[in-house]
């Protein structure tokens, strides 16, 4: 990688604990001050304090504003150099921090959510290292020791106050001098480890200026004439895919009713007979990606109807695809139907569906992580399915439900 554009990157490591003389999370940055030398960049010395460390990071961020975030720590049982993907909110250490401090089974954060994900490029990243020979993989825990609080509280402040800051954590291993033959690791030489944070500074840097990377808040759109065109093209390849397995595909969301302003995404539903292993295997093979942990859709007050009436599946579109969200609910469910009488309803009331879109607009401009729109957004939409019901029964609307 060369030249960069000017991206500011403020990248940490923490000092010696757990007996070491050394920590190579930060002995590599202090091995090639240079190494960032196409960014303006600063690195800094964390301590291993429960109490300290964020208090440190966040001064420093305050001070200098960068655009990127990287915190680096020290994983004494991993032979990979790993891109952390999840923090969450538990402080649950098995040793002492370097001021004695043990906490256990604690909350970071009462007011918190239960977990925050990375907004780093991760598996880009990993790309990115395995191409320089250097092992590496997308870890799931950050554990709950400092490091895990570092990244938690991090990913906190970009979630509720800086939302254009990209940030998240990596773990490297020992180098071989920290290991002993009784270990059973190889560990990874300083070098490589240096090699190793430059490729992920400059593959986020690069990321950051490419356009893809908008931040952490929603970003809504005008509405745009191409979206009806772009969704047949998509759900012809659906089609060609899926055969019978599809009951129907529909084009759904705010993309799916004119004028409505929207995110620049392609929301679309697949009806199915089941959810079966048949159709996850068909979405496979035409490069989607099931997303595992979004499994079911939000319930309006007053349905009582049982769980299965909101379960799902939700896939992202092959990288080769314009972005879409593929929705997949098995026909004659309230979670099937739903949507469908939400985008005819909004097609039919085009002042309803003009203040629908105000409110998005308010809610992304006044909201600073996205991950709160839904939570926000999911009890307005109600506000108009309901009185969207009433419609229904006076009009005959049937949606040509399956």
């Amino acid at each position: 990688m060369s030249l960069l554009p000017p991206v500011k990157a403020l990248i940490t490591g923490f000092a010696p604990f757990a007996g070491h003389d050394s920590n190579p999370s930060w002995e590599a940055l202090v091995a090639s001050p240079g190494a960032f030398a196409n960014l303006e960049s600063r690195s800094l010395l964390l301590p291993v304090s429960f109490t300290s460390a964020f208090v440190e990071l966040e001064k420093a961020i305050e001070e200098f504003a960068p655009d990127l975030v990287i915190c680096v720590g020290l994983a004494e049982k991993r032979d990979h150099v790993c891109l952390e993907r999840v923090a969450i909110n538990l402080a649950d250490a098995r040793i002492p921090d370097n001021d004695g401090n043990q906490p256990l089974d604690l909350p970071i954060d009462y007011s918190a959510p239960n977990a925050y994900f990375s907004n780093m490029p991760v598996k880009k990243i990993i790309r990115s290292l395995e191409m320089a020979a250097i092992p590496a993989k997308v870890s799931e825990t950050a554990g709950t020791f400092v490091c895990n609080q570092v990244m938690f509280k991090l990913l906190h402040l970009i979630a509720v106050k800086k939302p254009a800051l990209m940030g998240g954590f990596v773990h490297v291993p020992c180098t071989p001098q920290m290991l002993d033959l009784s270990s059973g690791l190889s560990g990874l030489p300083l070098e490589k480890i240096t090699l190793a944070l430059r490729i992920i500074v400059e593959t986020c840097a690069e990321h950051i200026v490419s356009g893809k990377w908008r931040g952490t808040r929603r970003q809504i759109v005008p509405y745009n004439l191409v979206w009806p065109e772009e969704y047949s093209q998509i759900e012809s390849v659906l089609k060609n895919g899926l055969k019978d397995l599809a009951l129907r595909i529909d084009h759904i969301g705010s993309t799916a009713v004119p004028g409505l302003c929207a995110k620049d995404v392609i929301d679309l539903q697949i009806t199915v007979a089941s959810l079966s292993e048949e159709v996850a295997a068909a979405l496979t093979r035409l490069g989607y990606s099931r997303v595992g942990h979004i499994a079911g859709d939000h319930a309006p007050p007053g349905m009582e109807l049982s769980p299965e009436h909101w379960q799902k599946w939700f896939f992202r579109a092959p990288p080769s695809q314009r972005a879409t969200n593929t929705h997949v609910r098995v026909a004659g469910r309230a979670n099937q139907r739903y949507p469908l009488l939400f985008r005819d309803y909004l097609r039919a009331h085009p002042h309803t569906a003009a203040a629908y879109g105000q409110l998005k607009m308010r809610l992304a401009d006044n909201l600073a992580n996205a991950a709160m729109y839904p939570d926000v957004k999911d009890p307005v939409v109600d506000l108009i399915y309901f009185p969207a019901e009433k419609w229904a029964a006076e009009t005959g609307w049937s949606g040509h439900v399956v």
